[in-house]
């Protein structure tokens, strides 16, 4: 295998026809859901998965796991602005997993169900080399928000504080040295949380022109928006909100913090456009959620990614989560 996942799906979108089958599917650009209208509202699907060689994380119990592996869908939803109404899971065991460890995956399936409002709707069982989790998930929206909507002159936005999966990662898969704090370093690794209601709100704000979840990180998650919207993003480095947690890591272990924040991965928070007309709506949002949104850069006309720093504006790098990385 020589191609990451990137390239793959590079591939497999050339590859997909629509049929006129007297329906239309939304977006017609590559996104991570896809909608149906239904009379005012919209059916918002999306899917996602785990495997445990490569999701299960050092130290993550059963129950985690299973959370984990709905999370990711209940995420990619509030960035489209959708409620999730309900989940298939296809649960792939191995002959060895205990009932007990069964219970536990579907104890954290139930347990982000009850914290997000869904219903567990049934699936599939079988059989497998490792445990394998696989979801698809319903939900519901007055407005989806797209990645391809992004216009030059927009203000590039971030939910929260970055860098504690990054910190947590590096503890966990590669040992670093632990520091006073680590709860929420811990916690953002094991139980991640979505910005569900950030999300939805998002939607009733007609100018914010896309969205998207930063699963897979910061800087990839830019380069997504700048590929779907051939469009130049530019960010400032003392603009991007660190969590203190991962500034304190980042010292103990010699490391850049800016680094943990910008390539981190599996950070749950959503990154959007907005037209600087609607920036009050946006801080006045921030305050009644009371949950931090940051103004980090400004959409341009042209190409890539760019960070300003002391130095002048360089390119970002792609890093964040990227499967098959050679």
């Amino acid at each position: 295998m020589n191609l990451n996942e990137i390239e793959i799906i590079k591939e497999i979108w050339t590859l997909i026809k629509s049929n006129d089958l007297g329906y239309s599917v939304i977006p017609k650009t590559f996104d991570d859901a896809c909608a149906l209208q239904i009379g005012e509202k919209f059916l918002v699907f999306t899917n996602d998965g785990v495997a445990e060689a490569t999701d299960k994380l050092p130290g993550m119990s059963w129950r985690d796991y299973g959370w984990r592996a709905v999370i990711s869908c209940v995420s990619d939803l509030a960035a489209k602005g959708a409620r999730p109404l309900g989940v298939m899971i296809s649960l792939n065991l191995t002959r060895t997993i205990s009932a007990k460890e069964i219970r536990e995956i579907y104890q954290g399936i139930i347990d982000c169900a009850e914290t997000y409002s869904f219903d567990v709707w049934g699936g599939d069982l079988g059989e497998s080399k490792e445990i394998v989790i696989d979801c698809f998930m319903v939900g519901v929206s007055n407005r989806p928000i797209w990645r391809n909507g992004v216009k030059p002159g927009d203000l590039i936005v971030i939910s929260g504080e970055l860098g504690l999966t990054g910190a947590a990662f590096h503890f966990l898969l590669k040992g670093g040295k632990e520091i006073s704090n680590m709860g929420n370093i811990h916690k953002a690794a094991y139980r991640p949380e979505a910005r569900l209601e950030l999300g939805v709100r998002l939607s009733e704000i007609p100018g914010v022109t896309a969205a998207i979840d930063l699963s897979d990180g910061l800087s990839r998650s830019l380069y997504e928006l700048e590929r779907v919207n051939e469009t130049r993003f530019v960010i400032d480095a003392d603009k991007i909100p660190i969590a203190e947690e991962a500034i304190e890591y980042a010292e103990a272990n010699s490391l850049d913090p800016l680094e943990l924040a910008l390539h981190g991965g599996e950070e749950y928070e959503i990154l959007f456009t907005v037209s600087p007309s609607c920036e009050e709506q946006v801080i006045d949002l921030s305050k009644e959620l009371g949950l931090k949104l940051t103004v980090i850069g400004m959409v341009e006309r042209g190409r890539g990614v760019y960070i300003k720093t002391e130095g002048g504006l360089t390119p970002v790098k792609e890093g964040g989560w990227i499967h098959l990385r050679r």
